[in-house]
């Protein structure tokens, strides 16, 4: 559809060399974080010690900040003060503070436990107890999901993080001696042995199952555990757990935009951190101490950092000197063909916007599956279940240019009604199908809060037709996710409904 859009523009690329992005993709109005770390259990209890605990602490405030969480917003609960009492009321003091829209983090560092219940294991945290310990005072992965899920339900999104595991019986006698002798320490309690099924019973190991079953939608929460679930996460005396420090450098600086969408995703750095805590364990594979796997269930996409720029420059920097490229970033390249390299990385961004999408909120479309060159116009309808404001933003079938098809100069007024079908093109303005052959992907937002237009054409004396684009280069993908998940959010609302269709241009 290149050519017949070009007909009627002017180019109008992108000025800015950088994105401006500094902290986070989003404001840091309307987020919360609650931080809870149990390194010291009471003797009673006779739980062992995790030393790194209160390193994991700091990590987890580390992160808060990157996702715009200011200190005021933070809340901890470190050892005596975390007895389950305590946790839950924490739980229900967030979920009446939280308003539509906001986001939250909810990190956990401490020992994980099991228990036989008839027929099933149940899996749950360790929280403080001052006496002996019992089951009464396991936080259940069911009262994770009771608790946390009113949370959802006003969250645009929710993000837990659970450095514990919950598999005590694959440390055999041995391993249980060295780990002592090295300061390195499993974090879960001997007596999460104790199940009446097998230790790796693939039932257990996430409360996301119960998350679904309560309704809670799927693009709304994000959880990250620090090991599989027949797998030991590791406590490290200096620099604290394992997959909360690694996954902390990468959140940080290290990961990369493998997709070279424009951003960094959660899954992009959860890779990074998998190949930390490969390496730091490889030295103890021969003692029996394995490596953990770190697992992300729900919205894995989720954008929660800007890329990082430096980063960026020195991978390129690399490249030019040496050949050499980042691990993962030659893993992720190795998957897709060379020649398609280029409109995948486009498509990329357009997906990466998506999975931002709050699936409370829905955006049906009606498109054509194909259109003949320079013959068939463009006409799609599109209903929403919220009011907000629509945008429509393609990718040529030419894989070079994004397009802002609405709101453009000649039809501004973006604002829809909910349950309202809107059609476009309107009267004033048409598009016709003018190739070359291939796939255009059009990108449909209905968002609660505006987008300042600015953001995606900062220069107005560049336009000169109806419709804003840019060439796909890497500053135009950054720019337009910032569009849509950063600094173009207008409110402190971001949340939106969005739906990706593809339309084939024929001859």
């Amino acid at each position: 559809m290149r050519q017949i859009l070009r007909s009627i523009l002017f180019s109008a690329a992108f000025g800015y060399a950088t994105l401006g992005l500094s902290k986070a993709c989003w404001g840091a109005e309307g987020r919360f974080a609650l931080i809870i770390g149990i390194g010291e259990y009471s003797q009673a209890s006779q739980i062992t010690a995790l030393p790194g605990v209160p390193k994991d602490m700091e990590n987890a405030r580390k992160m808060a900040h990157a996702m715009g969480i200011e200190d005021a917003a933070i809340v901890e609960l470190r050892d005596s003060q975390a007895t389950k009492v305590n946790i839950v009321a924490a739980l229900e003091r967030l979920r009446a503070r939280v308003q539509d829209g906001d986001r939250v983090l909810i990190y956990f560092s401490g020992h994980g436990t099991r228990y036989g219940a008839g027929h099933v294991c149940v899996e749950g945290l360790q929280t403080y107890s001052p006496g002996t310990f019992s089951e009464a005072d396991i936080l259940s992965e069911a009262d994770l999901a009771q608790y946390t899920y009113p949370i959802s339900e006003r969250a645009d999104k929710l993000i837990t993080f659970v450095d514990a595991c919950f598999s005590g019986g694959v440390l055999g006698a041995r391993t249980r001696s060295l780990v002592t002798d090295l300061g390195i320490r499993p974090k879960v309690s001997p007596s999460a042995s104790n199940c009446s099924v097998a230790v790796n019973h693939r039932t257990t190991r996430s409360f996301e199952p119960a998350m679904l079953r309560l309704g809670a939608a799927k693009e709304n929460f994000v959880q990250i555990a620090a090991a599989n679930y027949n797998e030991v996460s590791w406590d490290f005396p200096e620099f604290g757990g394992l997959a909360t420090h690694s996954f902390t450098q990468c959140m940080l600086g290290d990961a990369r935009d493998l997709n070279k969408s424009g951003a960094i995703s959660l899954e992009e750095i959860r890779r990074c951190a998998q190949i930390k805590v490969d390496q730091t364990m490889k030295p103890h594979l021969s003692k029996g101490m394995l490596s953990s796997t770190i697992q992300i269930r729900g919205t894995r996409n989720l954008i929660v950092v800007a890329a990082n720029e430096e980063a960026s420059k020195r991978d390129e920097e690399k490249r030019l000197t040496d050949g050499g490229k980042p691990e993962e970033e030659r893993r992720n390249e190795e998957k897709q063909p060379a020649q398609e390299s280029r409109p995948v990385a486009s498509k990329a961004t357009l997906e990466d916007i998506l999975a931002q999408r709050n699936g409370r909120l829905k955006l049906d479309v009606t498109a054509p599956k194909q259109l003949v060159i320079n013959k068939d116009p463009l006409k799609v309808e599109v209903r929403s279940n919220t009011d907000g404001y629509l945008y429509a933003v393609m990718l040529g079938s030419d894989g070079q240019s994004f397009y802002l098809l609405f709101p453009n100069k000649l039809d501004h007024d973006n604002k829809v009604r909910a349950h309202t079908t809107y059609s476009l093109p309107r009267p004033g303005w048409s598009i016709k199908a003018g190739g070359p052959e291939g796939t255009n992907h059009i990108l449909f937002v209905v968002s609660q809060s505006p987008r300042d237009p600015k953001i995606f054409s900062p220069d107005e004396a560049a336009g000169g037709g109806p419709f804003s684009f840019a060439v796909t280069d890497m500053n135009a993908r950054k720019r337009l996710i910032d569009f849509f998940t950063g600094q173009g959010v207008q409110g402190r609302n971001g949340q939106m409904a969005a739906t990706l269709v593809s339309i084939r241009e024929v001859p």
